[in-house]
């Protein structure tokens, strides 16, 4: 697919990057062996997954997306996308006549995120390889396949969307170094609506690809090429995508955290206006520059117009509570001033690399190699601001990172071949070594330091991990069938492991259900009993040690979990034995 990115005796072996891929993929099973028999994931998103691709399985159609077990009757609307399901729909399906279901869904949980791991490696590899040489190929494959930031997305059962945005997002950074410009403004355009179609995070990225193509055609009418089949690719893709999973078409529901009818009219706005202006204005950059603004200010507007509460962004509209006690809580939708030291010096260790590494590589490559460097440090430094903005992006700009760290690497070994100094030669190993694996470096730095950290601390984060493990809810099935409020993030794996249904998660667009969520743990005991029985609760479950729990007990001192927490049950709470690691459990009378 990308067979023009370099010379074929350039490239990295394939059987070298296999073998490699490999003995990570089986190190990641082995450590996540818990995860993948127990069928629970890594975050509350993955259990949430699989339970929406056991419902599609069973039968739920592929145009609705919606909940049932959750907010009865109605159910919680989902702004997932059945996409990225087919693939472990397909490997199910085809195991589970021979192993059953439950291994089916192991090997599907297991096999996708891995293939995706092994794809990124190979893509960022062939990137590497183009912009350096062979060891640089090598050198971001070892990069790729030891980066936290990437492994976390792509282990064993993390099979929600954030695998698949990575890997469009380097499939998408890879045809910046094709030359044949219609294949790769198509595998651009292709790339980009899909990444849009699974979440509207890669919008700020996408804006940035069709800037950069934007920028050079104005400078230069030559480059027109490559921006005009990136347009036809993205709105041809992002038509089939949407009218694919769009049962009502353009008469659907409008909404700001996925693709909805405005989107539409402002990609085909927007390729209208650019089409033409690429095949036919006159050679004047201010007319190209003007026909660019145009068409973006056009899009932004005909946003604005046809959907003005999506102009904040996603939760721009979002009930002032469910933000204040939720939202405002979720780490990874928060700037980088927001994270603990320890996590922002993990996770950004191969981003700084990278962008260390770029500055390093500027001053030594030749010319015609700078553009190449230029055109993936606009990419860099735009993700690294956008990590700094939003720390869950920071995936991304830690894959666009590599290419130029693993740059840097060859440029070390060469020099390490050619010195004769011990000491140059053993200082030379040990930085390449920690450019290879920055996280681990840093990691064991940040363990060193640790030693001190609060034991009570540690203990009760094990044992809220342990009360919220997939064994530990699992025991709830002992209850008899019925409706639970519990902690947000507990409710997925409710769902996923037992066969009882909840109120509500951590998933924004069950708005209303959420706010009544909090209102339930935050108000006094009374108001509490009369919204338990107008949701017709069964249930209060709780792991104690819960942080959502400890912030109603500390905001609000007279609310029910407070009075709770303090022994304090009502008399309409009844309360029954533990199950599981420690879950509490008290029925509604």
């Amino acid at each position: 697919m990308i067979e023009d990115l370099q010379d074929r005796h350039r490239a990295v072996s394939l059987k070298l990057l296999v073998a490699l891929w490999l003995f990570v993929s089986a190190a990641l099973i082995w450590s996540g062996w818990a995860e993948i028999t127990t069928l629970s994931g890594w975050d509350p998103d993955d259990a949430l997954r699989l339970v929406q691709l056991r419902d599609f399985l069973g039968g739920q159609s592929w145009f609705d997306t919606t909940q049932y077990r959750m907010n009865l009757p109605e159910g919680a609307p989902m702004h997932w996308s059945r996409l990225i399901e087919l693939p472990l729909a397909l490997l199910i399906i085809a195991l589970r006549p021979l192993f059953g279901q439950p291994v089916a869904e192991m090997v599907a949980g297991t096999a996708v995120p891995l293939m995706l791991l092994g794809w990124i490696a190979y893509m960022l590899s062939r990137i590497a390889t183009h912009i350096s040489s062979r060891e640089a190929g090598v050198a971001a494959a070892l990069i790729t396949l030891s980066s936290g930031a990437l492994l976390i997305q792509t282990r064993p059962m993390r099979i929600d969307h954030h695998g698949w945005q990575l890997a469009m997002a380097v499939l998408a950074l890879s045809t910046m170094f094709r030359a044949e410009a219609r294949r790769a403004g198509l595998v651009l355009g292709l790339a980009l609506a899909i990444w849009l179609h699974i979440s509207l995070e890669g919008a700020p990225m996408t804006a940035a690809f069709f800037l950069l193509l934007g920028l050079r055609w104005v400078r230069d009418a030559d480059e027109g090429a490559r921006l005009l089949w990136t347009i036809v690719g993205f709105a041809l893709a992002s038509l089939i995508l949407f009218f694919g999973t769009q049962a009502q078409g353009l008469f659907a529901t409008t909404y700001c955290d996925t693709v909805s009818p405005p989107h539409v009219y402002a990609i085909l706005l927007a390729a209208i206006v650019m089409g033409p202006a690429i095949r036919f204005l006159p050679d004047d950059w201010r007319l190209r520059l003007a026909a660019a603004a145009i068409a973006g200010t056009g899009a932004l507007g005909a946003i604005y117009m046809l959907a003005p509460q999506c102009v904040g962004g996603a939760f721009g509209n979002m009930d002032p509570l469910v933000r204040e006690y939720w939202y405002s809580k979720v780490n990874e939708g928060l700037p980088a001033w927001h994270q603990s030291w320890r996590t922002m010096v993990n996770l950004g260790a191969g981003l700084f690399c990278g962008a260390v590494s770029w500055f390093v590589l500027r001053a030594k490559l030749k010319t015609e190699d700078r553009r190449k460097l230029g055109t993936i440090g606009f990419f860099l430094f735009y993700g690294l601001l956008l990590s700094i903005l939003i720390i869950r992006t920071i995936s991304v700009a830690t894959a666009f990172a590599i290419p130029v760290a693993a740059a840097l690497v060859a440029l070390l070994f060469e020099r390490y071949r050619k010195s004769r100094v011990p000491l140059l030669r053993i200082l030379l190993v040990a930085v390449m070594l920690a450019i290879l694996v920055p996280g681990a470096v840093v990691s064991s730095l940040i363990q060193a330091t640790a030693s001190g950290e609060n034991t009570r601390q540690k203990q009760a984060t094990s044992s809220n991990e342990l009360c919220q493990s997939a064994l530990s809810v699992r025991a709830l099935s002992r209850l008899p069938k019925g409706n639970i409020v519990a902690p947000f993030d507990i409710g997925p794996m409710i769902l996923a492991q037992t066969q009882h249904s909840v109120l509500a998660s951590s998933h924004h667009r069950n708005e209303r259900a959420m706010h009544d969520h909090i209102e339930i743990f935050r108000s006094k005991p009374e108001a509490s009993r009369r919204l338990l029985k107008a949701r017709n609760i069964n249930y209060l479950v709780a792991c104690p040690k819960e942080a959502e729990l400890d912030f109603y007990a500390t905001q609000d001192p007279n609310g029910l979990w407070a009075q709770i927490s303090k022994t304090k049950v009502p008399a309409w709470l009844e309360p029954l034995p533990d199950l599981g690691e420690g879950i509490k459990v008290w029925r509604v009378r």
